[in-house]
């Protein structure tokens, strides 16, 4: 897959909105830092209806005919998907070996988002939590297709954009629902923001593969027909 295609307006309007859509997830969670709004809220309110806006603009791209469209979002869907299996290794490997965090993200986003924080986790909130983190993956590694696209042997550009998505993240309002302070000096100052590093990294250099070689993927995974 080389840089998508605009041909017209129409794909200009489709892809623009697609990132905003992409972008909400995260955008909702660190404005519920800041106690102007609650997750649940803005979960219910921003992040289902742009998950949906996000996934029909794919199958009216298919309908269509759009493959640049389509192909794009599926190779987001593998790829973010593959890196943020990637990036949960080595976070899992830093939280249950180096003490690195102070717990489950996902399942902290889950609680939040299913308005049970007083309750605690279950099977529910621990599924909508790790939903929404996978779909952030997803949703990040779009917005890097669509800007970047795929330039071969460029892989490393993936590793860039991961580590300029982690640093936002370690100085962003989301630390103080943590506790632990920017870059996490106040929690583990050393172990916290190398596994959020090296987490980040592992999901650049993921999704950012997997681009490179997007071509035989594509082939391999696409539905003729669309």
């Amino acid at each position: 897959m080389q840089r998508l295609k605009l041909s017209n307006s129409r794909d200009v309007t489709l892809i623009l909105i697609a990132v905003v859509a992409a972008s909400i997830s995260p955008l909702a969670f660190t404005l519920s830092a800041t106690g102007l709004y609650t997750f649940h809220w803005l979960g219910v309110h921003t992040i289902v209806p742009a998950v949906l806006v996000w996934f029909s603009i794919l199958i009216y791209a298919a309908w269509l005919s759009n493959k640049s469209l389509v192909n794009l979002m599926l190779l987001s869907i593998l790829a973010g998907g593959a890196g943020t299996v990637s990036m949960e290794i080595v976070r899992s490997i830093g939280f249950s070996y180096f003490h690195a965090m102070p717990g489950s993200l996902p399942m902290l986003m889950g609680v939040k988002l299913t308005d049970q924080f007083m309750v605690g986790p279950n099977w529910w909130s621990n599924m909508v939590g790790w939903g929404d983190h996978f779909w952030n993956g997803i949703g990040f590694t779009f917005i890097y297709l669509a800007l970047v696209g795929k330039s071969k042997g460029k892989w490393w550009l993936g590793v860039l954009f991961s580590i300029a998505v982690g640093t936002t993240f370690m100085v962003s309002p989301v630390m103080n629902i943590l506790g632990v302070g920017y870059f996490g000096h106040q929690f583990a100052p050393i172990a916290f923001p190398v596994t959020v590093y090296l987490a980040h990294i592992a999901w650049g250099v993921t999704f950012g593969f997997i681009a490179q070689h997007s071509n035989k993927i594509i082939a391999s995974f696409y539905v003729r027909g669309i």
